[in-house]
């Protein structure tokens, strides 16, 4: 498996963050979580990036625009997250995101402050636990 490495996309006040994850638009007044499933595909035109929602029906698609973007940066940024799209996307993308003030805590079961999911960690951990306790029996039980 490859890892997706960390891509930031800056343009004006917005910046765009992407790790192979959900894709996360900074703004001085709001941070949005979008989900790849919710996206239904990213258009890098000039300095100007589009993030185009899933939409059902006669909903409009939601559009996250990020403008005064560097041109190669955005055209870079728009292939990886095209690349990482699920084959099935989810039918309305805007139910999917979350959107907070900036500093919010995140919420349960996302991605930690320095990128480590932590819901996988504790599984880990778990996992290890249980393991040390088994080697102990053997050894206590000379098996």
């Amino acid at each position: 498996m490859t890892a997706t490495p960390s891509l930031v996309l800056h343009g004006g006040e917005s910046v765009l963050h992407f790790a192979g994850g959900p894709v996360t638009l900074h703004r001085p007044d709001k941070e949005h979580h979008i989900p790849l499933a919710a996206i239904s595909f990213v258009h890098a035109e000039g300095r100007s990036l589009a993030i185009v929602l899933t939409a059902s029906g006669a909903n409009e698609p939601t559009i996250y625009r990020v403008t005064g973007v560097d041109e190669a940066a955005a055209l870079a940024f728009g292939e990886a997250v095209t690349a990482a799209l699920p084959a099935d996307p989810a039918p309305d993308g805007a139910a999917l995101v979350t959107t907070r003030a900036p500093g919010a805590p995140e919420p349960a079961g996302t991605t930690g402050v320095r990128g480590a999911p932590w819901k996988p960690l504790a599984a880990a951990v778990a996992v290890l636990l249980i393991a040390l306790a088994v080697l102990a029996v053997f050894a206590t039980s000379g098996g």
